[in-house]
């Protein structure tokens, strides 16, 4: 009999369920997305019972290729910033405003200064203005996690992440009387605030049956995808830094307490899911998502292609920039907010396809760059090598470019699910079969692919590195809504 940790990876548009063994090898996967909502601009609503639906389906087809006696425990790592009410029975009273949904509602001037910190605040305080009938009917605030660990095992608990996004104190990691009495959000509506690793509760006899697991095995409090992307990189002492590329990029830092947020850019401190340590996150909503709007909108042939050939459009469009050379001949691609507008910066008449599907690529790496300085000269000092996981990671190409751009050592490890991989981490840990974080990172995280820059193609990035940031803040600092063009 094999130690198994079943985890659960609810994210923006998709679940996975990843069941890891001790060693920190993936012994089944299985994945769904969401079904697809048309909502108006500035609007971004999720059902939660949509997440409960895909750890259902996900646990159950990734079940049948295991014994689910070997199930020692369950964890899991989340998307953060989305809230919503439920009432006393459970039942979801609004749909959740996810952290891409742009609705707010202020109470005071002295509220601006905490507005980007604590992003879940503005949200209740939308529904609880424009929906007071459902408000008032409210039992208790839950995130993504709060609801799946409800329907898990009975209890109304959340991690440290959320709570700060709600009204934490983070000197305490208590939630604030007065915070809650200034946006007139009780204390007793929200979760109660546990620590990620450890044991919240037991798997029910109706969840277990649901999930086709056996009753009564321990649920580990998990994390947010990035705190727990972090661990499983083995990304938790400081001055240790990690990117994770996927929909946006973030990229974290590690330090051994709270540094004050930097001005207008989306630079936060949030808590590590190891205890005493925080991580500075910048974050470049947009990057991974341009690629797939590019694909789905200007390569329809090549989409028909590799359907009839069965191989990953992706793999094409990279292998059409590898013909470019390094800097795609100046353009860069500059993504906001989801409901704001980026731009294209400095196309020309000499730019083809190839150019552009490079230069989208590069963004990526100059955006994580950007953000990466910008973190060690908040955490006080550099680093010599970037920890990479997410999608972007299966591309020898992209991740060469990462390190040029970075002029750093870029390590990929073997399991790129780095959120998943963190919650089985913390799971291992929480069902004590290792005694400490280390113990477990040092079994179960290995770099099996190490990239090192080229330094000619390091002198063309540093050029651009300089044009850069200058227009991404640029851009960012007009925030433009498309409904406004």
């Amino acid at each position: 009999m094999s130690d198994l940790i079943c985890t659960f990876d609810v994210g923006t548009t998709g679940t996975r369920t990843i069941i890891f063994d001790v060693n920190g090898r993936e012994v089944a996967k299985a994945y769904e997305e969401y079904p697809v909502v048309e909502q108006p601009v500035g609007i971004s609503e999720q059902d939660p019972v949509i997440w409960w639906n895909a750890v259902r389906n996900t646990c159950n087809r990734a079940l049948k290729s295991i014994n689910r006696d070997d199930i020692i425990g369950l964890s899991a790592s989340f998307v953060r910033g989305t809230t919503t009410i439920i009432d006393s029975k459970g039942e979801v009273l609004h749909p959740a405003l996810t952290w891409m949904d742009e609705r707010e509602e202020h109470t005071a001037l002295e509220w601006k200064k905490e507005e980007d910190l604590r992003r879940s605040i503005p949200k209740l305080l939308w529904i609880k203005k424009k929906k007071p009938d459902l408000f008032n009917k409210a039992y208790k605030i839950i995130f993504p996690d709060s609801y799946i660990y409800l329907k898990l095992c009975d209890v109304y608990v959340t991690d440290p992440m959320n709570g700060s996004f709600g009204i934490m104190n983070s000197n305490t990691l208590k939630w604030d009387e007065e915070l809650a009495n200034s946006f007139d959000l009780p204390i007793e509506l929200w979760p109660e605030l546990h620590s990620p690793g450890e044991v919240i509760g037991e798997l029910t006899s109706s969840a277990a049956q649901i999930l086709g697991l056996n009753k009564n095995i321990p649920i580990i409090l998990g994390g947010g995808d990035q705190q727990c992307s972090a661990l499983g990189l083995g990304v938790i002492h400081k001055g240790q830094a990690k990117a994770t590329t996927g929909t946006g990029t973030f990229v974290d830092y590690v330090v051994d307490q709270p540094v004050e947020p930097a001005g207008d850019i989306p630079i936060f401190t949030w808590p590590s899911v190891v205890k005493g340590k925080w991580n500075i996150e910048g974050i470049a909503p947009g990057t991974g998502m341009i690629f797939k709007w590019f694909a789905e909108n200007f390569s329809q042939l090549q989409i028909n292609e590799c359907r009839d050939k069965n191989i990953n459009v992706y793999d094409m469009l990279t292998s059409e920039a590898e013909n470019i050379p390094p800097g795609s001949g100046g353009i860069l691609f500059l993504p906001v907010y989801v409901f704001r507008k980026g731009t294209i910066h400095g196309l020309g008449w000499n730019h083809t396809r190839a150019h552009i599907i490079r230069g989208i690529m590069e963004s990526a790496a100059l955006a994580t760059n950007m953000y990466l300085n910008l973190v060690e000269g908040m955490g006080g000092g550099k680093t010599t090598e970037l920890r990479v996981d997410g999608g972007a990671m299966n591309s020898d190409f992209w991740t060469q470019i990462f390190a040029d751009v970075t002029s750093r050592t870029i390590l990929v490890p073997e399991v790129k699910d780095g959120a998943a991989m963190g919650a089985a981490i913390l799971g291992f840990v929480g069902c004590k079969s290792y005694d400490t974080f280390e113990k477990a990172i040092e079994n179960m995280v290995r770099f099996p692919v190490i990239k090192t820059p080229n330094k000619e193609n390091s002198k063309i990035y540093k050029k651009l590195n300089r044009i850069f940031m200058p227009a991404l803040l640029d851009v960012y600092s007009k925030k433009r809504v498309t409904k406004d063009l």
